[in-house]
C-alpha cells in the first residue's frame, strides 16, 4: 500500500518527468513514438491522465499540513525537465521534430496548469483550514 501511495502522490511527477525526457530523446527509448494523430492522442491522453491524477490528489488532500509546499516542489520536476529539453533544443543538442515540439508544448501547458491551479487550491484550502482553527 505504501508503494501505491508513493506512486500516486510523489511518484507521479517523477514518472511524468521521465516520460517527457524519454519522449524528447527517442534514441534512449526502445519504442519509436508514432508521429501521427494516434501518437498525439496517446501523448495527450497520458498528459491528461497525469493532470487528472494531480487534481484528484489536490481535491482529497489533507489540510493543515506542509503538503502543499512539497507538492509544489514535486510539480516543478516535469517543468524543469521541459526547460532542460527546451534549452538543449535551442543549443542544438537535441533535434526535435515539429510533432515533438507540439507535444512538449502540450506537456508544458499541462504542467503549468498543475502548478497553477492545484497548488493554488491546496494553499487556499490550507489557509482556510488555518483560519477556521483560529476562529474556534
Amino acid at each position: 500500500m505504501g508503494i501505491l501511495k508513493f506512486l500516486f502522490r510523489e511518484g507521479s511527477s517523477f514518472i511524468f518527468g521521465a516520460f517527457i525526457v524519454l519522449f524528447a530523446m527517442r534514441f534512449f527509448s526502445y519504442y519509436a513514438w508514432p508521429e501521427d494523430a494516434l501518437g498525439m492522442f496517446a501523448f495527450a491522453a497520458f498528459s491528461m491522465a497525469y493532470l487528472a491524477m494531480q487534481m484528484g490528489l489536490a481535491a482529497f488532500a489533507r489540510v493543515g499540513h506542509e503538503g502543499p509546499v512539497m507538492d509544489l516542489f514535486l510539480s516543478l520536476i516535469p517543468l524543469i525537465a521541459l526547460i532542460v529539453i527546451g534549452v538543449l533544443q535551442v543549443v542544438g543538442e537535441i533535434p526535435l521534430s515539429m510533432f515533438q515540439m507540439y507535444a512538449l508544448g502540450l506537456a508544458a501547458i499541462v504542467v503549468l496548469m498543475d502548478i497553477t491551479f492545484n497548488t493554488l487550491i491546496l494553499f487556499k484550502m490550507n489557509r482556510l483550514a488555518n483560519d477556521y482553527v483560529q476562529m474556534k
